[in-house]
């Protein structure tokens, strides 16, 4: 494997984009070539560069250092044709197309479907309480084993199971009754996926499988002559070892990424995937120069990261060249420190009013929305806007803290639940909520009850009726109707949920309705397990506020971007390191809390986490282009976290003060902040003239059919109770069958022509006798037409349209169609619509062929007979025009026909 260093700002993205013009122009094709990044913004950015290289190179004949030979000018001019075909794409994108070319080797299903995170974890929970249970049976080969309060560790190897390819015990009992636990487990869950489903991790256990298949592989080698990977410092275990497989296959693959970047062990990436690339592979020469960073930030870095890699503090010198600076902007390097001997908090408050002051200086010459604020951790958000705020400097909070864990997320959730049980945690929180409106000491009042709820109603009546409310119409409606009543109804003495939240909290109540509109969840309990599940993980930011200012963020949100204007705030924050239920070593290493090694992988995981805290102190600092603002607390001159950090490389609160053009060095004497003024109250605004308009709901839908609208007065078949969606019937595949056969000019006694028709899809659902018998019905029918051809249907025709799409604006709705078939025999032309009736009642089709007359009349300027063919019967109805024109008036009245 080739590896190649590239620190931040040194134009990864564009050292690709090279390698992609010089593999083209030395004869490897563009759909040869596999490129692959960590998310899809990035691989649809790249693949957007790719293009506009491809595009400057033919134009121009260069692009950037490329310069193109007279020969390689049409295999450019193939790269550009093939690009929106080619292959990139995020590492799991690139596994699945290597797994779909190679499915049925692996018994896989190759049109699999994917699941997300959440929704594997809900069906791992579910096998492991299956589990739990089966053991209690004392045949059970894990009878006496398995104890509930394991539970947190079983769930905590499924998520961590892409840092390796199989677990092992350490020393100790318990730990060997957890991994077999485990893998009874997974095993269960693996079987309930079978060959049509994969989640994200499974993808890649299922790529790395398909690299132990010959087979596979050299189908995968005959596809692709090269994979680029970028971000290769992002890489988890398991896929850092399906590149290496690639390359001991014959694969070449080059990866390119920065190790001082590698922020995401929360993820599971693991650093040392790309330390062995450098260790085993050919290491390119380093990317050094830096089109981002001003000279001042330039030297800052260099001195940061010199001085960390000389310590071993997050990464070593091979992982940290020196860089240059391109651009000849001086730039400016500010550093802020508040000490005291108060509290921590007391020392941010001032802390974010310093740093809000230098942001309005700023200001002047800098528009907010170029600047942004980074921390650590989300808790620091509430002084920088406190502190934003009480200077008037527009700001947006682009990454708040965990969505699913955001308090009107969770209200909704809670509101829920007691709509279904009111009881519990969920009706303490619901009774706090706007919902309930109560205060601490009344809902512990209504909790320490022997029955809260009759205590509820003697003591808060109208509380009460809400809850009784909101029971009676949750409980009685589909998860979104119920969430839009919640939401929306005004049942909060006479206001919505909605009308009490902030622009911040009303985005996310919309996002999520619309999430669950987009899949609907089949019951209120689903809907609860997935927002239970979702709100564990912690990552899922909030919606990103609209508007424009000051950019608040976390430093993992803002990986991959810039600012003019950058500041890290409270650099003070210690570093933490929460318990895990179970500790993972090397290879898989599994050791429980209290267990022999466990003192031992608690501490490598404890290193590991600092080790990242310095890598993730260099990506905040990096953002910056032109001016970065570092500020910090220190109580009683004990510099803690990133603070300390600093003060090792000479910028700590004891280093010299300094106050020139391009360098700030301050340290700032605790001092209370005084309270923020009262806000003046808003004046009422105006309503306009428009707001109390009020939309009557059409007669029709704004796009329909003369089949729905048919439909509606038909009582409809039975819904699939497993799949909650309607069976394709044997009348509506048989109707498709011959449809499509007459449209197609089939002949129902060709062999091939009758496999096609079995082929259908809507022949799948059915067995093989239920198949044979439709399609015998179909055959007959279509003999029948052939029958009529040249007697009572015209033929040959001089101009024939089937299967002939329509949309007819009509009043406020728009119908849409499709005609059987047109044609015309001499100076005649025939609508026709084949039916398939057992019963032969034209009056049923009256609408519908009027609608298509109609259309046909307008647009073609053509009259035509209007025929109904019932083949069953053989039988050719005619309808007069007099008797379509009564049916555009009569049969929908109130609908814009009958009012004109």
């Amino acid at each position: 494997m080739k590896i190649r260093v590239a620190s931040a700002g040194t134009g990864k993205t564009a050292s690709l984009v090279l390698r992609y013009l010089e593999l083209v122009a030395s004869g490897t094709p563009l759909r040869r070539i596999a490129g692959v990044t960590f998310t899809r913004k990035a691989a649809d950015e790249l693949r957007v560069r790719v293009g506009e290289a491809l595009e400057d190179v033919l134009a121009r004949g260069r692009h950037l250092d490329f310069v193109c030979a007279p020969a390689s000018r049409p295999r450019l001019e193939e790269a550009w044709r093939e690009l929106p075909g080619a292959t990139l794409a995020t590492i799991h994108g690139f596994m699945i197309e290597c797994l779909r070319r190679t499915a049925p080797l692996l018994s896989l299903d190759p049109d699999f479907s994917l699941i997300g995170d959440w929704e594997a974890r809900a069906l791992f929970e579910e096998e492991w309480r299956s589990l739990l249970y089966l053991s209690a049976d004392p045949a059970h080969p894990l009878f006496g084993l398995l104890k509930p309060e394991m539970g947190d560790a079983v769930l905590h190897l499924f998520a961590k199971r892409s840092l390796a390819a199989a677990y092992t015990p350490s020393p100790g009992e318990e730990n060997a009754t957890l991994v077999k636990a485990y893998e009874a487990v997974f095993a269960n869950y693996s079987r309930r996926l079978g060959s049509g489903v994969l989640s994200s991790s499974e993808v890649e256990r299922k790529a790395l499988e398909l690299t132990a298949n010959p087979r596979a592989l050299k189908r995968i080698l005959a596809r692709y002559r090269i994979v680029l990977v970028d971000e290769f410092q992002d890489v988890n275990p398991l896929q850092g070892q399906f590149f290496r497989a690639l390359e001991a296959a014959g694969l070449p693959v080059e990866a390119v990424g920065d190790p001082k970047q590698s922020i995401y062990a929360f993820r599971d990436a693991d650093v040392e995937v790309f330390r062995r690339a450098l260790a085993e592979g050919e290491v390119l020469p380093p990317l050094t120069t830096t089109y981002r960073h001003s000279q001042v930030l330039v030297r800052f870095l260099n001195r940061l990261t010199g001085k960390l890699a000389a310590l071993g503090l997050g990464f070593g010198p091979e992982e940290a060249p020196p860089v240059q600076g391109a651009r000849p902007v001086r730039g400016r390097l500010e550093v802020h420190w508040v000490e005291g001997e108060v509290t921590l908090d007391e020392l941010r408050t001032l802390e974010a009013q310093i740093l809000a002051q230098r942001l309005q200086a700023l200001s002047e010459r800098v528009d907010p929305s170029e600047m942004a604020v980074l921390v650590r951790s989300r808790n620091s958000f509430a002084f920088l806007e406190e502190a934003l705020g009480r200077l008037g400097l527009p700001y947006v909070l682009l990454q708040g803290r965990g969505y699913y864990g955001r308090l009107e997320v969770r209200d909704l959730y809670h509101a829920i639940t007691v709509a279904l049980d009111p009881r519990g945690l969920s009706l303490a929180a619901w009774l706090r909520s706007p919902f309930g409106g109560l205060g601490l000491a009344e809902v512990e009042q209504v909790l320490r009850s022997a029955d809260p709820l009759t205590l509820l109603q003697a003591e808060f009546p109208e509380v009460y009726a809400r809850l009784r409310l909101i029971q009676q119409t949750v409980s009685q409606s589909k998860p979104l109707e119920a969430l839009k009543f919640l939401v929306r109804a005004p049942i909060l003495e006479g206001r919505a949920y909605f009308d009490h939240l902030e622009a911040r909290s009303r985005e996310n109540v919309d996002a999520l309705l619309f999430q669950v509109a987009a899949r609907p969840p089949s019951s209120l309990e689903v809907l609860l397990e997935r927002l239970r599940l979702l709100s564990q993980q912690a990552e899922a930011g909030d919606v990103p506020q609209s508007g424009e200012g000051v950019q608040l963020l976390t430093v993992h949100a803002a990986k991959g971007l810039e600012w003019p204007v950058v500041a890290v705030f409270d650099l003070g924050r210690r570093n933490s390191h929460l318990p895990q239920p179970a500790y993972l070593g090397p290879d898989g290493a599994v050791a429980l809390p209290e267990t022999p090694v466990c003192d031992e992988l608690r501490a490598r995981a404890k290193a590991r986490e600092e080790a990242e805290s310095y890598r993730l102190l260099y990506v905040a600092a990096s953002r910056a282009k032109d001016v970065l603002i570092l500020t910090g607390s220190v109580r009683a001159g004990k510099p803690e976290g990133w603070a300390e950090v600093l003060a090792k490389v000479g910028f700590g609160p004891t280093a010299r003060f300094f106050d020139r053009p391009d360098y700030v060095q301050r340290s700032w004497n605790y001092r209370p902040v005084p309270p923020s003024a009262p806000p003046a109250p808003k004046s009422a605004p105006v309503a306009p003239p428009w707001l109390e308009r009020v939309f009557e709901p059409l007669p029709l839908p704004p796009l329909f059919s003369p089949s729905a609208l048919k439909r509606q007065a038909e009582p409809l078949p039975l819904p699939d109770l497993e799949e909650g969606e309607e069976v394709p019937g044997r009348a509506r595949a048989l109707g498709t069958l011959v449809h499509t056969a007459i449209a197609q000019g089939w002949n129902p006694d060709h062999p091939d022509h009758l496999a096609t028709l079995e082929a259908q899809e809507v022949m799948f659902p059915f067995d093989p006798a239920e198949r044979t018998s439709i399609l015998t019905e179909a055959r007959e029918l279509l003999r029948g037409y052939q029958a009529l051809l040249g007697k009572e249907l015209p033929w040959p025709r001089d101009e024939d349209y089937p299967e002939l799409p329509l949309a007819l604006p009509d009043g406020p709705t728009v119908w849409q169609g499709v005609i059987d078939r047109l044609y015309r025999v001499g100076e005649e032309w025939y609508l026709e619509d084949y039916k398939t009736d057992h019963e032969a009642v034209p009056e049923r089709y009256h609408f519908q062929l009027a609608l298509y007359y109609k259309a046909v009349r307008e647009v073609w300027r053509v009259n035509p007979r209007v025929r109904l063919v019932f083949l069953r019967w053989a039988q050719v109805v005619e309808l007069e025009p007099g008797v379509l024109e009564r049916a555009l008036w009569q049969d929908i009245p109130g609908c814009g026909y009958g009012d004109r």
